[in-house]
């Protein structure tokens, strides 16, 4: 997909509302990963092979998904960890139509007292305070994002 389209179709929900209506699994210090487990019955026993992905993704990498950038596509990913690099994320920022050089700062400390941009902070929030989506998207939505 061309970055022309992408523009063209924009995401139209807030960044408060994707990260507050996640349903993924989040995770810490890894940028997107899917397991694989096998059914098993009462017994230990495996019944059919039936396979569940789950997928576990730190904030940035939720973005990714819902921009559908990373992978390949949202939908095809890989076992294996995804590590994105920072195109890719602000590829993702801008499909979402959201600003990646916003500046904000950490609710939680000063270290990044004078306001970073927004890419960098969510994913320290997430990272260094583990801080869940919900409690992410609940400060930005103070702050109108």
């Amino acid at each position: 997909m061309l970055f022309s389209q992408i523009q063209d179709q924009k995401y139209t929900a807030k960044l408060s509302e994707i990260l507050k209506n996640a349903t993924e699994e989040q995770c810490f210090g890894q940028f997107m990963r899917i397991s694989e487990s096998t059914d098993q019955d009462e017994d230990h026993h495996q019944t059919t092979s039936i396979t569940k992905s789950t997928v576990k993704v730190c904030v940035n990498g939720l973005l990714l998904s819902k921009a559908g950038i990373g992978d390949g596509s949202s939908t095809v990913l890989s076992i294996y960890e995804y590590i994105a690099d920072d195109d890719d994320i602000l590829r993702a920022y801008r499909a979402l139509g959201i600003n990646p050089y916003y500046r904000i700062k950490c609710n939680k400390c000063n270290l990044l007292d004078d306001g970073y941009h927004l890419y960098r902070v969510l994913e320290h929030m997430n990272d260094h305070h583990q801080a869940s989506f919900k409690e992410i998207g609940s400060y930005l939505e103070t702050l109108g994002l």
